[in-house]
């Protein structure tokens, strides 16, 4: 929901903005941080909001980053300059947690759209103090995710419990709150191994591997969004502010030098090509059925077991390796690996009611490929009849020359039911 209190909250006027800029390596970054202060410090009436804006839409995400904050032009241009005489270093991305805490301290709503919700359910269902302060931890928290701030696991205790697993997807938000207002215990959540960062609902200070946040406090969004960012983070720096596109210098290229040093083991850095459709479908946010190629059929007998289908999947990417490539993200950059898990086939439940090329085409070709670390490829399945339905889709940068009649027609030899021409339906 979008209300004028999150175009004023947290970034009133007053309030500190974020700049964020990156670049591949330290001393790019360090060159296009101080081209963004020349810029600024040359037209003191950019708005801020506007700078803050065309830097994070549409502009590549790069590992080595900088983020500042401040309240007016000069300020920023000021610690932009500071910024770029600090050493920036790409580091890997550790684990995000989200700690609500104990829900013991009752807090004031920020007017954000998400907490004032929350707030009106726990009001309209008569819940008591409780209630009222995990829905607006979880309103708070919706609010983060809304603009990146996406964790790996969400924990709380005693009120704040209940809102955690409400956020976990785990209970709906009306049972959250019942749950809060009786002081019903909720499973824990088991936080993730290795490096992470914890950010922390409350007013409190910013300890080593601990950022706190006080939701009341709009210059808390500030330095916790900058934080974000350069620890490798994707947040939205706008902070939810409106703005419009300004003209900004570009990305400092550097002539000499390699980036290939920089790629993790395992990653290879994206063909030309598979940027140009990734970014493009990135930037579009879901244009990826665009570039999406699916064939369904239709042929007669039983419809293959899920082991079958799986094995002939499995076979047909070892038949065309391009098909195992996944995109990944690594210390804010996209590579490709070479995937070595199985991708299941979905195998649909009968249903009368419902065309089954239809069927097979939604599931395999309706959600976007344009997204970390999924299959590019996928099948699905579904009786039809006295036959079955089979599709099957592919992200148009790894089929390579082949068509998507061409590899299902592949997938249907693989798996023992030869296609007849006339049973294919290109899409």
């Amino acid at each position: 929901m979008s209300t004028a209190m999150e175009t004023t909250f947290p970034a009133g006027p007053g309030a500190p903005r974020v700049l964020a800029v990156s670049a591949r390596d330290e001393r790019t970054a360090a060159a296009a941080a101080v081209r963004l202060a020349d810029r600024l410090a040359a037209d003191p009436s950019l708005d801020p909001d506007d700078v803050a804006l065309t830097l994070a839409h549409g502009r590549e995400r790069f590992a080595v980053r900088h983020a500042v904050t401040g309240t007016s032009v000069a300020g920023l241009a000021d610690a932009l300059r500071e910024s770029a005489a600090r050493p920036r270093r790409a580091a890997p991305v550790p684990g995000l947690v989200l700690d609500l805490g104990d829900g013991s301290a009752p807090l004031g709503t920020p007017p954000l759209a998400q907490a004032v919700e929350a707030s009106a359910t726990a009001g309209d269902l008569g819940l008591p103090q409780a209630a009222e302060t995990a829905a607006v931890l979880y309103g708070t928290a919706s609010w983060l995710a809304a603009h990146g701030v996406r964790p790996d696991v969400v924990l709380g205790r005693g009120p704040a419990a209940a809102a955690a697993s409400a956020l976990r997807g785990e209970l709906s938000l009306p049972d959250a709150l019942r749950a809060a207002a009786t002081a019903t215990a909720t499973p824990p959540a088991k936080g993730p191994e290795g490096e992470v960062l914890v950010v922390r609902l409350g007013a409190g200070a910013t300890e080593a591997g601990v950022l706190c946040l006080d939701p009341l406090d709009p210059a808390s969004y500030a330095r916790l969004f900058a934080t974000l960012w350069e620890r490798g983070f994707d947040v939205d720096c706008t902070l939810g502010r409106g703005g419009r596109r300004v003209r900004l210098p570009g990305y400092p290229f550097q002539r000499s030098g390699s980036v290939t040093a920089t790629v993790p083991p395992g990653l290879r850095p994206l063909t030309p090509h598979e940027q140009r459709w990734l970014f493009h479908d990135l930037v579009r946010s879901g244009s990826a059925a665009e570039h999406t190629l699916c064939a369904t059929a239709i042929l007669p007998g039983p419809v293959p077991g899920a082991p079958a289908a799986d094995a002939a999947l499995a076979a047909l990417q070892d038949r065309h390796p391009d098909l195992r490539t996944v995109f990944t993200r690594s210390g804010g950059r996209w590579f490709a690996r070479v995937s070595g898990r199985p991708v299941p086939v979905t195998v649909l439940a009968p249903d009368s009611g419902a065309a089954p090329a239809g069927r097979v085409r939604a599931a395999a070709a309706e959600d976007t490929f344009a997204a970390a670390d999924v299959p590019l490829v996928r099948c699905a399945l579904a009786p039809a009849g006295d036959g079955w339905a089979v599709a099957l889709a592919v992200y148009a940068p790894v089929a390579g020359s082949s068509s998507a009649d061409e590899l299902l027609a592949d997938w249907c030899e693989l798996a023992g039911t030869p296609l007849r021409p006339a049973a294919a339906a290109h899409t």
